[in-house]
């Protein structure tokens, strides 16, 4: 009978990676940050507090975004403040512009001092299925030409975090949105709302990107999407990120999608939900496009390929 090949010198690194998958994650309450960890490492942080030393300066500390986002091996699949957009925070979703009282104001690039999203307070909830839960208490706000600043969008973000599998995690957002007083117009715009900036290593030349419409790179940007699949290399092989809304049983039509093409920024990943790139909306509940919005992310250690992708998108949305 032939014999079994036993490997002594894996078994230690077999049984280090068995610990740590079994070792349930954990919220950590840090220093500006409210973090998920497993076995001592970060795997999802969530700044509550301000940047304390932005690169570009003081007009560049934002919050209420999450990076690092990494897989269960490490690779980190998040980039903030690339030196081509300093504005650009891992996964956040601020609006473009605003309106309020007939003026516009822009909450994307906060550098232009007119307003912002930023983060509240950040709560842990108990765990559900060994998942964390985390309420975030966001708003955005105004600024005014005497930099006085007006809260004109209260939210509240829970958001879940756990294994999808062996070699990924899930990262789930429900976003609600509504006006704090006066009434709130989401100004339309090619770009605006739920977004990912992705590793810097990853470009035209090393990575792909697929929708759920078909399209790629080249010709996704400003289509109707439920889901965007981006895929590249790591160090130990290759790692996917998978952004998918539920915007189609939410409010009736899917997201029209921002995306990079080969021509900007050298393909680097950059994905942008938009509901409102072709039309304004109030917010308010008669409008769940921008007040109730719901998206998941996948972190997964392989490549998503799109009949994978449109599969997770049933299983999360019961379709």
């Amino acid at each position: 009978m032939k014999q079994g090949f036993t490997c002594r010198a894996c078994a230690p690194l077999l049984l280090a990676s068995a610990t740590f998958a079994a070792e349930p994650l954990a919220s950590i309450d840090g220093d500006g940050v409210l973090a998920a960890s497993r076995g001592g490492e970060t795997l999802l942080s969530w700044r509550k507090a301000p940047l304390s030393s932005p690169a570009g300066g003081a007009k560049f500390a934002g919050s209420a975004f999450f990076h690092p986002l990494r897989t269960p091996s490490g690779f980190e699949l998040t980039t903030i403040q690339p030196s081509d957009h300093l504005h650009h925070f891992g996964v956040w979703w601020p609006w473009k512009f605003i309106e309020v009282n007939g003026t516009k104001h822009n909450t994307w690039e906060i550098q232009e001092k007119q307003g912002g999203h930023a983060a509240k307070s950040a709560t842990a909830l108990p765990a559900e299925n060994g998942a964390l839960r985390w309420r975030l208490e966001n708003e955005t706000h105004t600024t005014g030409p005497d930099g006085k600043q007006a809260t004109a969008i209260l939210e509240t973000t829970t958001a879940s975090f756990g294994a999808e599998g062996a070699d990924a995690f899930f990262l789930d957002l429900d976003i609600r949105q509504k006006a704090a007083g006066a009434p709130v117009k989401i100004v339309d715009y090619r770009y605006s709302g739920f977004s990912w900036r992705g590793p810097a290593s990853w470009n035209k030349d090393n990575s792909t990107m697929t929708t759920s419409g078909g399209k790629g790179r080249e010709d996704a940007n400003g289509t109707q999407a439920r889901w965007v699949v981006v895929c590249g290399p790591t160090p130990k092989g290759k790692a996917s990120l998978l952004m998918m809304s539920a915007a189609s049983r939410l409010a009736g039509g899917e997201e029209k999608v921002r995306v990079w093409d080969s021509k900007a920024h050298n393909g680097t990943p950059f994905v942008n939900f938009n509901p409102v790139m072709n039309q304004a909306l109030p917010l308010d509940e008669a409008h769940p496009a921008v007040s109730h919005r719901k998206y998941r992310i996948i972190a997964a250690d392989r490549e998503i390929d799109a009949q994978s992708a449109e599969a997770a998108w049933k299983k999360w949305t019961g379709s």
